[in-house]
């Protein structure tokens, strides 16, 4: 590279990262975090209390103290927080199962402490920055891992392909998806990120660039980079298991290209780097899964808010168990698998087409250049699409992460990898694509974070996801689930015999059930979506119409049929449709279930509160009272 070409990729690495500390770094220090989150819950709490801990405490017990710092700040408290019991350790002995080594004990004697029931990664690396900023230090940290990450991906590709190609393509995998919204979340889906992406950028830089422009950078294609991966690898890990995955294409390319002695060495070190972490784990607990053992979670009252009240106050969450009957019974598994695979790619809550964009058109200009991509590109998809399947095989139910999740947060740690799969020949222009469609669906998310995090169900009511199908194999974590008055509403029973079955309001263009009906209204001059749950498949469905004082022409539409009715004022009419199979549904801790979804609209409306003299000021279109007949 010459001189010339180096300033100019030096200048404008150095404009997009001033831009980037600048915005989220003044986010990060500025915004008033206890007001904009609307509180800390589930998976937020545990970190949010375990980074406090380890900075203030310097340790990882959970004590009343602890409790007092979360209600300090946040009146709700730590909503769905993590906790188990401790156990004293008093020996070792090895088993054919993994992680094939055991630490029986006694249960912890000391009663007025419990312990986190997740992963320490992620809040040890954020507990300086709470010490100094306060609960504004967690976003202090993921700006600095997000400007790492964007710098990382910055400096491979334009080593490759230019600085214009660089920023571009940097901008696009990191700010046209989901990403930035995870910087707002006290949780490590963007440590995971940022840790995957240095990892790769510590393997991959010295094969695209192996001649050193500088000799600050000179180190960048040493050998050693590649145990520098190792090691964050063995911490993300340890943060989530799942992402042992990483090491995959940096081993078989390690031993495809010879090196038999660095391939050892790297696997080596993240065994050692992550044995480490989960070693430190039992030292403190007595257990090496955090996940596992008395494990509960906590929402409303927690342990020692009062005296007397301890673990048992809340929910067990223990995870010790495959569940692998649960995962392959073969009465869902196929369908599960069958859908999901659909779901990943377009899904409207986790597909990576809405949400990691730029993946999506580096895949596909691979295969359009395949003559041209080099192996180790290769690898790099092929442990992405890896760590998809596992999720998608072995979480069927909850593969990106529930109820609460925006996008599919469980992917995060192997999306870090993508950054590295654009192909050289790959123009700037081109580059508009990922840009325009990302911009699409996460334009308002990554401008929104805050809102977006507390309601997570609303974004995919309206815009391009309305397109996108519904994932059906995981009704109950879809992120409506959080707007309790919108899901599993009951309907049918109506005393002639007919069944019960739970209907899904998936946006705000269907009014749920009126107090005392069992039907519901469609929105005036809207269409609306409705997810259909039953306990046994079914045959058909059939909807009443029935219009208000002003006539409407109503129409429903089901697995590819159509039917629509045209109403006067106070008309009805009942059509019926096949429903056809139906997704299962087949989860542990629920009961079986058969789930549809159908779209009802009305070309007309009126509000009562203006024809009828009510207090009713909603705009109604069409009543829609529906029954299964059978």
């Amino acid at each position: 590279m010459n001189v010339s070409a180096w300033s100019s990729r030096r200048l404008v690495g150095w404009i997009a990262s001033v831009v980037v500390l600048a915005v989220y770094g003044g986010l990060a220090v500025s915004v008033d975090f206890r007001s904009a989150s609307g509180g800390i819950h589930s998976d937020e709490a545990t970190y949010y209390l375990m980074a406090y801990s380890l900075a203030f405490d310097g340790d990882l017990e959970y004590r009343s103290e602890d409790l007092e710092r979360a209600f300090r700040e946040f009146a709700t408290g730590p909503s769905g927080i993590f906790l188990k019991r401790g156990t004293d350790v008093t020996g070792v002995r090895f088993t054919l199962r993994p992680p094939f080594v055991e630490f029986p004990g006694v249960p912890d004697p000391d009663p007025s402490r419990l312990y986190f029931g997740k992963s320490y990664a992620y809040p040890l690396a954020a507990a300086p920055f709470v010490r100094l900023f306060g609960t504004n230090g967690f976003l202090v940290l993921n700006t600095l891992l997000l400007w790492a990450a964007f710098m990382a991906v910055y400096l491979f590709t334009s080593a490759r392909s230019g600085p214009w190609v660089g920023v571009l393509w940097a901008g696009a995998f990191v700010f046209a998806t989901v990403v930035p919204v995870y910087v707002v979340w006290t949780t490590p889906e963007l440590f995971n990120w940022s840790l995957g992406a240095l990892a790769y950028f510590f393997w991959l830089y010295k094969v695209v660039s192996p001649s050193p422009s500088s000799r600050r950078t000179a180190w960048l294609r040493h050998p050693a980079t590649d145990l520098i991966a190792a090691a964050l690898i063995g911490v993300v890990t340890f943060s989530k298991v799942t992402n042992v995955l990483l090491l995959l294409p940096m081993g078989v390319w390690l031993l495809w290209t010879r090196r038999w002695r660095q391939a050892a060495l790297a696997g080596v070190v993240t065994a050692v780097v992550g044995g480490a972490a989960f070693g430190l784990n039992v030292a403190s607990s007595g257990e090496w899964n955090y996940q596992g053992g008395d494990r509960a979670t906590c929402y409303g009252t927690y342990p020692f808010q009062q005296p007397g009240l301890g673990l048992e106050v809340c929910a067990e969450r223990g995870r010790d168990e495959a569940l692998g009957n649960v995962i392959f019974d073969p009465e869902v598994f196929w369908s599960n698998l069958r859908h999901n695979l659909v779901y990943f790619v377009v899904g409207r809550n986790s597909g990576v087409l809405p949400y990691f964009c730029a993946l999506v058109f580096a895949a596909v200009a691979m295969l359009v250049a395949w003559r041209r991509v080099p192996s180790w590109q290769w690898l790099v998809l092929a442990g992405v699409v890896a760590h998809a399947l596992l999720f998608i095989v072995a979480l069927p139910y909850s593969y990106f992460g529930g109820g609460g999740t925006v996008g599919n947060r469980y992917f995060m740690g192997a999306y870090g990898a993508c950054g590295f799969l654009l192909p050289a020949a790959v123009s700037a222009r081109a580059l508009l694509v990922p840009w325009v469609i990302g911009g699409l669906f996460t334009a308002k998310l990554v401008l929104t974070p805050f809102q977006t995090s507390i309601r997570p169900g609303d974004y995919a009511k309206q815009g391009l996801y309305r397109w996108l199908p519904v994932e059906l194999t995981n009704v109950n974590d879809l992120p409506i689930n959080n707007e309790v008055g919108r899901v599993r509403i009951w309907y049918g029973d109506t005393g002639a015999g007919d069944p019960g079955f739970q209907l899904y309001h998936l946006d705000d263009d269907t009014y749920p059930q009126d107090a005392g009906t069992k039907s519901f209204w469609v929105r005036g001059k809207s269409r609306g979506q409705v997810l259909l749950k039953t306990d046994r498949p079914f045959r058909r469905l059939r909807l009443t119409f029935t219009a208000g004082p002003v006539g409407t022409t109503a129409g429903v539409r089901l697995g590819g049929r159509t039917h629509v009715v045209e109403l006067g004022p106070g008309q009805s009419s009942t059509v019926e449709l096949p429903l056809g199979r139906g997704v299962p549904y087949k989860n542990m801790r629920e009961a079986p279930a058969w789930n549809w979804v159908f779209e009802v609209w009305s070309t007309n409306g009126f509000v009562p509160a203006m024809v009828e003299g009510t207090d009713d000021r909603r705009y109604l279109g069409v009543r829609v009272t529906p029954v299964i007949p059978d």
